[in-house]
C-alpha cells in the first residue's frame, strides 16, 4: 500500500514574529513605518550591538555581499562579494548614496532617525525583503536584502546584506528535503534557527519527548532540559557549533511527564551559500536502556555483590586518590585493615547464610562509623579496609576505632543464634608509615596479622614502640 505523503511547509519564523506590509517596493518611506508605540518597541528590541562590526569584517571575506551605510544612506564600505556582484570598485561606491545601487531602497536623506527605526522594525529577526539593484552596466538585478543597525566607534550605522533569490530558494529546498526524510526517521529530529529557536520537529521527537509539535515550535530546547547536565557540556557544544563543526554528545533530558531519559545527540550547523550558519539540525535517540545496563555493569565491576561496599578494584582507586590529595594538600590519612575474628568457625558452625549475614552486618556498622569522604571496602572473604581522609593524628583515628568497637560488639541474632563480632585491625598512617599505596598496605597488613597472632580482638598501629592492646586487659581500644 502506498502511503500518501504530507507536503512539508517551508521553514519560516513563527507567524507572530512577521511584519505584514510593503517591502522594498514602497515608493514613500512613511507608508511602511509602524505606529509610534510599535516604533518605540522596535528600537528597544533591536539596539545596535558593537560586536556586529567584528562579525561584519570577518564575514565580508566569506563570500557575503555586504554594505555598510551611515544613517543617511551613504555607502561607507563594501565587501568584495558586493563589489564583484555590481562590477564596481570600492572607490567608485564609497560616499555614494545606496540608491545608486538600489533605486527603490526606502531611505530618507532628511530623517536619519527614521532609517534606524525602519531597519529595526521591518527587518527584525533578520527577515529578507525583495528588491531590485542596478549594476555598473545598467542591468537590473533581482535581489533580496536584510538590514540591521550596528554601532562603530560611537556612530550608528546600517549593515545591509544582499543575496540572489535562487540561493535562498535552494536553501529552503534543502531544508524541506531534510524534513521529508526526517518524517520517516526513527531518530528524533529537531531543526532550530541560528538563535536556537525550534522551527521543526519530526514525529519521533514527539514520541521521545512527549511534546506535540505545536507545543515546541517557537521555543528552545530548554523545554526538555532536565537541569542535571553540567554547564561545561553546553559550553563545549556551542564552542564546536560556532566553529562550524558537528557536535556529538549525550544528554539527560526530561520527558513531558517529568521522567528523565538519556539521549545520544548529533547537532550539525546548516549553512547558506555564503557560509553563514542559518539553522542547526539535531538528531537524537533514546539510549536510556544502554546507559542503565552500562551503569549496572560498572557497579558490578566496582562494588561487592554481598555487602554493596566498594570492592578491591574501587578501593585501590580510592587509595590512590587519597594519596594524591594528601600529597597536594599536605594532609595525612589513615589506612586500616580489618579482619573478622573466628569467621571460619561462624561459617562452619551456623552455615554460610549466617556467615553472609555477619558480613553484611559488619559492613553496615563500619559505614556508620565513617564520614562521607571516608571509604570502607570489602577486599574479599572476611577482610575489610578503611580509609580515613585527613586523619594523620592518632587521637583522631582512635576515636573512630572506639566507634567501630562499640558497634561491632553489639548483639547480633541470626536465625535464633546470638553472634559476637570481634575484629583484628592494623593501622598505618600516611606519610608516617609509608608514602605509597603498596608500602601502606603492607605495613597495615603486617600489623593486623600481629594482632591475630596474639589472639585478635584488638588493634595495632604500625610502630615498633606501640604496645598491643588486648580487650581483656585495659579495654578493647584502651589508652595508647
Amino acid at each position: 500500500m502506498e502511503m500518501a505523503k504530507k507536503k512539508q511547509q517551508p521553514i519560516s519564523n513563527p507567524p507572530n514574529q512577521e511584519y505584514v506590509g510593503s517591502a522594498f517596493k514602497t515608493p514613500r518611506f512613511g507608508e511602511v513605518l509602524p505606529k509610534e508605540s510599535e516604533r518605540q518597541n522596535s528600537v528597544v528590541d533591536m539596539k545596535p550591538k558593537k560586536e556586529l562590526h567584528a562579525a561584519f569584517l570577518t564575514e565580508a571575506h566569506l563570500g557575503r555581499a555586504l554594505l555598510l551605510l551611515d544613517v543617511n544612506g551613504s555607502i561607507k564600505y563594501c565587501s568584495p562579494a558586493m563589489l564583484n556582484g555590481f562590477g564596481a570598485s570600492l572607490h567608485e561606491l564609497v560616499g555614494k548614496p545606496v540608491t545608486d545601487l538600489l533605486p527603490e531602497f526606502p531611505i530618507s536623506q532628511s530623517a536619519p532617525d527614521d532609517n534606524l527605526v525602519y531597519a529595526s522594525f521591518l527587518f527584525r529577526n533578520s527577515q529578507w525583503r525583495a528588491c531590485s539593484g542596478i549594476d555598473s552596466q545598467g542591468r537590473t538585478l533581482s535581489l533580496e536584502a536584510t538590514l540591521m543597525p550596528l554601532e562603530l566607534e560611537g556612530r550608528c550605522l546600517l549593515l545591509l546584506e544582499l543575496r540572489t533569490p535562487h540561493a535562498h530558494a535552494n536553501e529552503e529546498e534543502k531544508l524541506l528535503r531534510i524534513q521529508e526524510v526526517s518524517e520517516l526517521s526513527g531518530d528524533a529530529v529537531a531543526i532550530t534557527d541560528a538563535e536556537g529557536v525550534i522551527v521543526y520537529v519530526n514525529p519521533a521527537f514527539e514520541v521521545l519527548t512527549g511534546y506535540r509539535k505545536e507545543e515546541v515550535l517557537g521555543r528552545t530546547h530548554a523545554i526538555v532540559k532536565a537541569g542535571v547536565n553540567e554547564e561545561k557540556l553546553y559550553a563545549q557544544m556551542w564552542e564546536v557549533l560556532q566553529a562550524n563543526a558537528t557536535f556529538r554528545g549525550q544528554f539527560m533530558n526530561r520527558h513531558k511527564n517529568g521522567t528523565h531519559f538519556y539521549e545520544d545527540k548529533i547537532i550539525r550547523p546548516f549553512r547558506n551559500s555564503c557560509g553563514k550558519t542559518t539553522h542547526f539540525i539535531a538528531s537524537g535517540r533514546d539510549v536510556s536502556d544502554r546507559v542503565h545496563i552500562m551503569r549496572r555493569l560498572e557497579h558490578f565491576a566496582n562494588y561487592d555483590g554481598l555487602t554493596g561496599l566498594p570492592n578491591r578494584n574501587l578501593f585501590m582507586d580510592r587509595l590512590q586518590q587519597a594519596q594524591a590529595h594528601a600529597f597536594r594538600s599536605g594532609e595525612g590519612f589513615a589506612l586500616m585493615l580489618l579482619d573478622i575474628d573466628h569467621f571460619k568457625t561462624i561459617n562452619d558452625t551456623y552455615g554460610h547464610a549466617t556467615g553472609d549475614a555477619v558480613l553484611q552486618t559488619a559492613a553496615s556498622r563500619l559505614k556508620q562509623c565513617l564520614r562521607e569522604e571516608d571509604t570502607v571496602a570489602r577486599l574479599g572473604g572476611d577482610e575489610f579496609c578503611l580509609i580515613l581522609e585527613k586523619s594523620a593524628l592518632r587521637r583522631d583515628v582512635k576515636k573512630v576505632l572506639e566507634k567501630i568497637s562499640a558497634l561491632l560488639s553489639e548483639s547480633l541474632t541470626v536465625d535464633g543464634h546470638n553472634i559476637s563480632i570481634q575484629a583484628s585491625i592494623g593501622v598505618a598512617l600516611y606519610p608516617e608509615h609509608g608514602e605509597d599505596s603498596h608500602t601502606l598496605l603492607k605495613q597495615a597488613d603486617s600489623a593486623m596479622y600481629r594482632v591475630k597472632a596474639n589472639g585478635g580482638n584488638a588493634h595495632l598501629f604500625v610502630d615498633k614502640k606501640e604496645t598491643l592492646r588486648r580487650a581483656g586487659n585495659d579495654g578493647f581500644f584502651g589508652g595508647g
